[in-house]
């Protein structure tokens, strides 16, 4: 599913008045109901999709041997990242912190929307790739999350 389709998408929704929707498709699942986030109101919606496990290097540099149960948690959406629900909030998740299939990881701000990205896996948080309050591209790792072996 593309941005623009999800874009196009929320727009029909918010023009609608429908108050909650729910779509899957192509292996991304995307929820949206009107709520307030960041002291806004509007569309809060959450996008759930894939772990992609990390890329191999693709150059002929010899690269550190990774953990194979540590896997990349990708943006699904480009947005600006966020690690707290509202400004003076506690982070969703901290280094450390175990982790549930589909807990909420973070939010990304796309559009005046507020998409609740959930962990489609079981582990715990080894590293946060992504600064809070910084914008994100489509793909771009935000964390590491290791898997119980």
């Amino acid at each position: 599913m593309q941005i623009k389709e999800i874009a196009e998408l929320l727009k029909i929704i918010e023009q609608s008045g429908i108050e909650e929707f729910e779509l899957e498709r192509s292996g991304v699942r995307v929820r949206v109901k009107k709520g307030k986030v960041h002291g806004s109101q509007g569309l809060v919606a959450e996008v759930h999709s894939q772990t992609v496990p990390p890329a191999l290097p693709t150059d002929s540099t010899p690269q550190k041997s990774r953990d194979e149960s540590i896997l990349l948690f990708k943006a699904p959406i480009v947005g600006t990242f966020y690690i707290t629900p509202k400004p003076d909030a506690e982070p969703f998740v901290t280094t450390g912190s175990r982790v549930s299939k589909g807990q909420v990881l973070c939010i990304i701000e796309a559009m005046k929307i507020f998409n609740q990205i959930e962990s489609d896996v079981d582990g715990e948080i080894f590293r946060i790739l992504a600064e809070n309050g910084q914008p994100v591209e489509y793909g771009q790792p935000l964390f590491e999350i290791r898997r119980p072996q």
